[in-house]
């Protein structure tokens, strides 16, 4: 097969496979679905019925587009003459891909936490203590660790204080809930966290 051919059904390739990947994006706001998690909000059944077929149409466009950018290769790689050189400038290349990644994952992380912030503020009266491994999990977004002599109590009060919220005195009342733990020590939040399916 002649290197024009491999090159044209290696762009037909690449046509299907862009073709499967736009067709499964769902564009969601992301504070949307911060409020969905929560369960602030209306959810969507469409959603959910299509996660499946959305989850196929992403893997069958990255199979379609990864081989069409061999054949596409394949198509033109006797005409290089400098395979070294070309070797090398693919490599720094992956390398500078990966330091993108890198950046953009930091920066997705601090957006995220901006989005926790803003959600919070505008729910300031939520109830962390109702659930204990949502509120862990809040937690571990923000990069507050849970030490063993630390209670429920000093737990959720290191949330709200890494979402930026009034301490529980400022907050608007609201019926008190019941303690935890008995005695004057009370459960410790490892002990009330490991207790939890899946723990």
């Amino acid at each position: 097969m002649d290197s024009a051919e491999l090159a044209v059904i290696g762009l037909t390739c690449n046509l299907v496979g862009v073709f499967f990947l736009a067709n499964s994006i769902i564009f969601r706001r992301s504070r949307k679905v911060i409020e969905e998690f929560f369960g602030v909000g209306a959810g969507s059944l469409t959603a959910v019925r299509d996660y499946s077929l959305n989850k196929i149409q992403v893997v069958i466009g990255f199979l379609f587009l990864n081989t069409g950018f061999l054949l596409h290769g394949f198509s033109v790689l006797d005409a290089i003459r400098e395979r070294l050189l070309t070797v090398v400038i693919c490599l720094v290349l992956v390398a500078f891909a990966g330091l993108v990644y890198l950046i953009g994952l930091t920066y997705s992380r601090r957006t995220f936490r901006r989005y926790l912030r803003e959600f919070f503020a505008k729910h300031s009266d939520w109830d962390f203590e109702k659930d204990l491994r949502q509120t862990q999990e809040i937690g571990e977004q923000l990069g507050i660790p849970h030490r063993p002599d630390m209670s429920v109590a000093d737990y959720v009060r290191e949330v709200r204080r890494a979402l930026e919220l009034p301490p529980d005195a400022e907050r608007p009342m609201r019926p008190q809930a019941p303690r935890i733990g008995s005695g004057a020590g009370g459960r410790r939040l490892r002990s009330d966290i490991g207790a939890l399916p899946g723990r």
